[in-house]
């Protein structure tokens, strides 16, 4: 049985009591687990305790009695049992369709019910093809966030803290979540560690202070990186913009601006002017000068004028391309961090 979007939704806020395991795969893994703790929610009920295995791919394939064992174990309790298993996709397919198989063949096979995560499947995908085709297992496809399914998500979470947020701020907060489930819940229980005891409601000027640092830090990370010569550095720092949703253009504008402000620096260094370091802008303190002129020294005024004109060149190449900027960033970057690696 397969279910997408809002039906799928729906489904884990209430799902159907005939069916004992579930797959809930999404391109956005974090998606798919938050939907599945909500599933487990709803089988275990409110006045109950959960008695819950956690399984991955690694735990099954070194011992694949493991996921059989779990699932026909009886909790001691009495407490609702249910097996948890976060996968890959295909790599223990076998086991899990097996699984599948046996249960939905013989009503109350197993004493737990299953609840498979995944990321993106194929349609082609074995374990997803299994879990369509059985009866008693709901296949769930979700999708990302809607502006209004996220804004509902922030208010829950606030709500359980007795936390206001002016409507403002929340549109603010909302509109600059990253589109990653995973990355957006980090956001939502920061705000919420940040207004807990706060005494008012949270106002947009708090949603900028506590949101702009750490992008800015990790944009400047990833610039320097870039221009210093650390390629591994440069790329983890674009990694954790491209999963906090911030476009390329946006950091081909920032080493835009960079390399400008370079340009500039040599230009007031060759004039010999007294502190040039605090006449740029931004300025450059004196405990950062030392490091800063051995930038430059990798970047004398032609290479920095050729990396300008790679700038335009990739920004050319992303708008005719008309998507993503993201792949074309990439390699600009990675190309001059290396440069700057050689130049060392």
């Amino acid at each position: 049985m397969l279910l997408q979007g809002k039906q799928a939704a729906a489904f884990a806020r209430k799902p159907d009591p005939k069916v004992w395991a579930v797959l809930a795969f999404s391109d956005d893994e974090g998606l798919a687990s938050d939907n599945g703790q909500q599933i487990i929610a709803a089988w275990t009920g409110k006045n109950a305790h959960a008695d819950v295995t956690l399984l991955d791919d690694d735990a099954i394939r070194k011992d694949p009695a493991l996921l059989f064992d779990a699932l026909e174990a009886a909790s001691l309790l009495g407490d609702p049992r249910f097996v948890r298993v976060r996968t890959g996709g295909d790599k223990i397919a076998g086991l899990l369709i097996e699984a599948i198989t046996a249960g939905d063949k013989t009503e109350d096979r197993y004493s737990a019910r299953l609840l498979i995560e995944a990321g993106s499947l194929a349609k082609k995908s074995k374990l997803r093809s299994a879990a369509e085709a059985a009866s008693r297992t709901a296949c769930l496809q979700f999708f990302a966030d809607e502006g209004v399914d996220i804004e509902h998500k922030v208010k829950q979470a606030l709500k359980e803290f007795s936390i206001e947020i002016d409507p403002e701020a929340l549109r603010v907060f909302v509109g600059d979540l990253p589109g990653h489930r995973l990355a957006a819940n980090s956001e939502i229980e920061k705000l919420a560690l940040y207004a807990r005891g706060l005494g008012r409601p949270v106002s947009v000027s708090d949603i900028r202070a506590l949101c702009a640092t750490e992008f800015e830090q990790t944009l400047s990370t990833a610039i320097s990186a870039t221009l210093d010569g650390h390629p591994g550095a440069a790329n983890a720092a674009f990694e954790k913009l491209a999963m906090a949703g911030t476009a390329g253009i946006s950091v081909l504008r920032s080493l835009q601006f960079e390399v400008r402000r370079m340009l500039d620096a040599h230009v007031r260094i060759e004039e010999g002017q007294p502190g040039a370091n605090m006449k740029l802008r931004p300025p450059v303190w004196q405990s950062e000068w030392p490091a800063y002129r051995a930038r430059l020294n990798k970047w004398p005024v032609k290479r920095l004028t050729r990396v300008l004109e790679r700038i335009y060149d990739a920004e050319a190449q992303a708008k005719r391309a008309g998507g993503s900027t993201d792949a074309v960033v990439r390699v600009l970057m990675n190309d001059l961090a290396r440069a700057a690696e050689a130049a060392r």
